[in-house]
């Protein structure tokens, strides 16, 4: 009787042990899908920095786009800088004669002209008027240039000669003199005609005689 008291005892105490060997079983798989799901949130971490590199993008986007509104400033400054060379600037030796016409006085001007004709009337115009007491204009203000013409290097001057512009003999060859110094200073000038309303006169005042055209 005893015997199987025992016997039920330890059989009690192998199902109890076994039970508890199961349930150990049956909780250990628990752990694992915890892991699964830190995982799963771990993943979901670096999709949530995908917004952010488009915002960047955009942002780079805006940035370019900051010179592209200052590159047309040059563009000005290039139209100013071809309009500021219409005109030239040059300096020329312009001749002249003293009180007593004893003979040619030159002096250094400095001329601005927009083409070459042009230039060639700003010389003769600084014939016309010295600036200085000393120097004596042997070309009256008073005349006036009808026309300018240049040739493949023949230049030609037609001009008005007024009564009260005439010189004397001395006077009238200073005269010619200083034109033909101040205009063959220009090297594309090789011969100059002078011209009176037109007509190729045989003497500009009546007291030198005229070459037509007169060279260097």
């Amino acid at each position: 009787m005893n015997k199987k008291i025992v016997i039920a005892g330890l059989l009690a105490l192998f199902a109890i042990a076994g039970a508890g060997c199961a349930s150990k079983q049956t909780a250990a798989p628990a752990a694992p899908s915890q892991e699964t799901k830190t995982s799963a949130e771990q993943n979901n971490t670096p999709e949530q920095t995908v917004p952010d590199s488009s915002t960047q993008s955009a942002e780079n986007n805006g940035a370019t786009q900051t010179p592209a509104s200052s590159s047309t400033e040059p563009t000005n400054t290039k139209t100013d800088t071809v309009k500021s060379g219409d005109r030239q600037t040059q300096q020329i030796t312009v001749y002249y004669t003293d009180t007593q016409e004893t003979g040619l006085k030159e002096q250094k001007k400095e001329i601005t002209f927009p083409s070459e004709l042009e230039k060639y009337q700003k010389a003769f115009e600084a014939l016309q008027k010295s600036g200085h007491s000393t120097l004596i204009p042997l070309w009256s203000e008073k005349i006036s240039v009808h026309k300018i013409k240049l040739d493949n290097g023949a230049l030609t001057f037609d001009i008005s000669l007024p009564d009260e512009a005439r010189l004397g003999a001395g006077g009238e060859e200073l005269a010619i003199d200083a034109l033909k110094k101040t205009m063959f200073q220009f090297k594309e000038v090789k011969t100059l005609d002078l011209l009176v309303d037109g007509q190729s006169l045989e003497s500009l005042m009546g007291h030198v005689d005229l070459d037509h055209p007169m060279n260097r």
